[in-house]
């Protein structure tokens, strides 16, 4: 779940992105700072849905089940410490200080990447039932 639900939410998040900058062309919208916000936040969307249907699909397989609006709720709630952990530690650009080491910045990116699917997993695991 926890693994499969972090790459399905940096896939989710890319797809969405892509859909931002179509919906952006598709309305017309020239300035640069509102496309990337667009598609940021369609970026957002994209994530959390593909984590959390991840996560409860891969819970509710067998025998056991769960429910999707508090898999969906952990999913926001592991977003929210992500982007705070992300600001703490990369600061307000959302970029690497110079000189940070390799392997510093691959722990920060798995973090931020796992702790959506965190949430998505304890929210799902929250209403675990055999059916």
């Amino acid at each position: 779940e926890l693994v499969l639900g972090a790459y399905a939410g940096i896939g989710g998040f890319v797809i969405g992105r892509y859909v931002g900058y179509g919906i952006s062309d598709l309305t017309g919208v020239e300035n640069e700072t509102a496309r990337r916000r667009v598609a940021f936040g369609t970026g957002v969307m994209g994530g959390l849905l593909a984590t959390a249907g991840t996560v409860y699909a891969i819970g509710n397989a067998g025998d056991q089940a769960g429910d999707f609006p508090e898999t969906l709720l952990g999913t926001g709630v592991g977003f929210i410490a992500a982007a705070g952990i992300a600001k703490l530690i990369l600061g307000p650009e959302l970029r690497p200080r110079p000189g940070t080491s390799t392997a510093k910045r691959w722990a920060t990116a798995n973090v931020i990447a796992l702790l959506p699917a965190i949430g998505a997993t304890i929210g799902f695991n929250s209403t675990r039932r055999t059916q």
